[in-house]
């Protein structure tokens, strides 16, 4: 047996080098989150809710939860940091990273988890 797990972990240490690399997700920049967000909406999940949110040119948003109500919030990109800011009456501005990944998709980056979305063209936030 401890034969066999040997032999194992030498074919996969000399294995894994070979194997292809996945691509990690990569951060997109200030003005191509103000390009993929302004005028469009995004569906995704956030903490396992499904969720719409549409980006007015004005820096006005509106989200709405599966079943839920709408709630009206502002969102900017920050130049200096990369990064996509939100504004809303329970927390304030709080920054986000927004990444494009693998498969060439875009999700938030919420603490350790990655929260995928999709982009629809113009406005598409009633359910």
């Amino acid at each position: 047996m401890r034969r066999r797990c040997f032999i194992a972990a030498i074919l996969a240490a000399s294995l894994g080098p070979c194997l292809p690399a996945t691509a990690a997700p990569t951060a997109i920049a200030a003005d191509e989150i103000t390009a993929l967000l302004t005028g469009n909406t995004i569906v995704g999940t956030w903490s396992g809710t499904r969720y719409h949110q549409y980006f007015e040119a004005d820096g006005t948003t509106t989200y709405i939860a599966e079943g839920g109500r709408s709630d009206q919030g502002r969102w900017r990109a920050n130049p200096d940091t990369n990064e996509y800011e939100s504004w809303w009456r329970s927390t304030g501005w709080t920054p986000y990273l927004l990444v494009r990944t693998e498969d060439g998709g875009y999700a938030w980056v919420n603490g350790d988890r990655y929260e995928p979305f999709e982009v629809r063209q113009g406005k598409h936030i009633d359910w």
